[in-house]
């Protein structure tokens, strides 16, 4: 059956209007992203009130945070009563992770199911605001990662 000129109106007509829609979600998608094919400089990833953190962690576990920005997330926890954000891979390895075991372990294991303290993992750069708006608020630093201090040995 061969299409009328109606047909063929009706056609083009609509193909024209599907090709204006995709050219409109187009360009409000690049005005809504700034254009940028790569993400803008990000600064240190927010992570809550410190008084909301510390008495989730008074409650026994340390908290996991994924991270935002792709790649692995974070363990926050505290040492000496300071909070720490640790790597959760293994450090020296790329593909072994620690996980936090809580049913009567209480410790981080790695992937070979050997326990790690705190102290044996890198960790990233966390700061808690002082003063102005940023008081009390938590703050990580997840482009530079710190080597783990139980494994850094002093040459004298």
């Amino acid at each position: 059956m061969a299409f009328s000129r109606d047909d063929r109106r009706i056609l083009l007509f609509t193909g024209a209007l599907v090709v204006i829609a995709a050219l409109l979600f187009a360009s409000v998608l690049v005005f809504a992203t700034g254009g940028r094919g790569t993400p803008k400089d990000t600064g240190p990833l927010y992570i809550g009130d410190a008084s909301d953190l510390r008495a989730k962690l008074d409650l026994g576990s340390p908290l996991y945070f994924p991270n935002p920005f792709g790649g692995t997330g974070f363990w926050l926890d505290r040492e000496h009563g300071e909070f720490v954000a640790l790597d959760i891979r293994v450090p020296d390895t790329t593909d072994c992770n620690v996980k936090w075991i809580g049913r009567n372990t209480n410790a981080y294991v790695d992937c070979h199911k050997d326990h790690l303290a705190s102290e044996e993992l890198a960790r990233y750069p966390l700061e808690v605001g002082q003063k102005g708006e940023r008081k009390g608020s938590v703050f990580v630093d997840l482009k530079h990662l710190d080597p783990a201090p139980g494994l850094s040995s002093d040459a004298n």
